[in-house]
This record gives structure tokens, sequence and C-alpha cells, in this order.
């Protein structure tokens, strides 16, 4: 029989809404340019997802276990801010003490130096704007002598316990690929994570107003005392440069193993989603594939 003399039953309504849901949700792992298609990515994993309910739009290897480069500070940021909820601390008249081994850890740079003091509220600026691996390590020494403190540990080496808490809070959020092996999120094969987990940890910490203060702010001055009692000022930018797109955070990273990555929050009238995206070919398709991904939803929305 000749197909073209077949008449198919129209499909009602509810039908065509159905088949169009599931066209959204499966459509990512064909990839085509028509615009009701999900765009092609050089990620080798990202995730949209609902920023208030934490649904997931779509995705692709979402579950895959990866390092995350400076991704990694997200986490750090996290435990340090609970346990300063915990402890009452007032993060903006409480300071911390830079150590020579923290001004030495190399890559993406507060530029600290030892001995250096700066507020609680300042260092969170330095770990999140331009990514201080120097400010991440300060946090974890800092804090981790906190965590050995309230476990009863006695040990030389608070970073491992301030590690420790990553990984306990992990668990807490049910972040299950996941496992930290520094602060900070230079190379090491233990160093894993998902855009699963990541999109679930910024979920959770764009609950809270400092934490979206911070990772929407493009510059930050400081005023930095050094070891002998002078005082400097300091600006720091932020990496993230599509809070000049009208994104609002949260997090760049990059490393030789893990890739250019991005973690962001966008919101648009009634409607806000978290991106995470992971393994880019290069810097630049980070911030392009995300704004395609955030435009792709839109279209499908409006």
């Amino acid at each position: 029989m000749n197909s073209n003399h077949i008449r198919w039953k129209p499909k009602s309504e509810e039908e065509r809404q159905s088949q169009r849901l599931q066209q959204i949700k499966t459509v990512y792992l064909i990839g085509t340019d028509e615009k009701s298609f999900a765009p092609r990515l050089t990620a080798k994993s990202w995730i949209v997802v609902d920023s208030n309910s934490g649904d997931v739009i779509y995705a692709y290897n979402e579950n895959q276990r990866r390092e995350i480069a400076s991704i990694t500070k997200i986490m750090t940021f996290y435990v340090v801010l609970n346990m300063c909820k915990t402890m009452n601390v007032q993060t903006n008249n409480t300071y911390a003490e830079v150590s020579l081994q923290a001004s030495l850890v190399g890559g993406t740079t507060a530029n600290l130096l030892k001995g250096d003091v700066l507020s609680i509220d300042d260092l969170f600026y330095g770990l999140m704007l331009p990514s201080g691996n120097d400010a991440a390590m300060t946090f974890a020494e800092n804090f981790g002598i906190y965590a050995m403190y309230q476990n009863k540990i006695k040990g030389n080496n608070p970073i491992i316990y301030f590690i420790q808490e990553m990984n306990n809070k992990a668990r807490e959020l049910r972040m299950s690929q996941t496992t930290y092996a520094n602060p900070h999120g230079l190379n090491n094969k233990n160093n894993l994570s998902s855009a699963s987990d990541v999109a679930k940890l910024c979920n959770q910490l764009l609950k809270d107003e400092f934490f979206r203060k911070v990772v929407n702010t493009k510059i930050h001055f400081c005023t930095i005392q050094d070891e002998e009692g002078f005082t400097r000022d300091v600006m720091w930018e932020n990496t993230n440069k599509l809070l000049y797109q009208g994104f609002r955070g949260i997090k760049t990273g990059n490393t030789s193993v893990a890739g250019p990555c991005l973690a962001s929050y966008y919101q648009s009238n009634n409607r806000s989603f978290t991106i995470v995206i992971l393994g880019c070919r290069n810097q630049e398709d980070r911030w392009s594939e995300t704004m395609q991904l955030v435009q792709w939803c839109l279209s499908q929305i409006q």
C-alpha cells in the first residue's frame, strides 16, 4: 500500500503534550540545530535543573564521576559557612591568618602572603571571586582546627579533618558520586564529583543570602593587614564572565585534567536554572555553551 494514501488519526492535545514532554527529556542525546532540540555541546557532562525544586530539566552524563577543578571550592564555602553558623561566628569581625603553606599553594590565587590577616567575610570573597587556592587552604587550616576540637581529635594536620568534614557534608546532601581530597580542586585523582552532585550542592547554597551575594559580586575591595602590622588595599575580580550577561554566579573551574568547568545560576521572571557543565573543549566554550543551554530552556517555556 502506498504510504501517501494512509490517513493517520489526529492526536489529542493530551497526546501531543505527552509526546512533547518526552521529546524534551530525551532529545539532548541526539543533537540538532532545530530550535526545538537542545544544542550540541563539547562538555563531557552537563545538567540543567530547576533551582527551586531541584527537578532535572535535562542532562547528559550527569552522573559521570570527574575531577571538577575549582568547583570544589563551593563545598569549601559550604563547610565554612555551616561551621560559622554552628559557632555563632560574626564573619565580618572574625579574622583568619594566612600560613606560609597556604601562601605557596600555587594555581589561581587571591595573592595572600604569609602572615596576612583578613576577615572571614573577605576570605569568602577571596575564595570565590579570584578562585584563590591560598584562600581555600587558609580556610581548611583555620576551620580544620575547629573540626578537630569538635570531634576531640588530637593531631597536627587540620587540613585532613577539614576534608573529612567536606566529605561528611557531601554524604548529608546525598552527593553519591562525590569524594573530596583537597579544599581547592587542584589535580587529584581522588577529588571527584559529577554534574548532578554539583547541582545539588549549588541549590542547597542558593538558599543562603550571603552565598548569593558573594557569587554575584563582580569586584570586591578589602583591606588586609600583613605580618608587620601594615595594611594594604586589594581588589578581587570575579573570574565568571557570565555575570556581565545576566547570570548571578556561581563558580568557575579549570585544570589540565578536569578541563574548563562552570556552575551557573540564571533567573528569569518566575523561572530559575542551575546549570553545571564539566570538561568543556576550551575556556570560551564554557561561557557559550552555558548560554546556549539557558537560551534553549527559555525557548521551551515560551
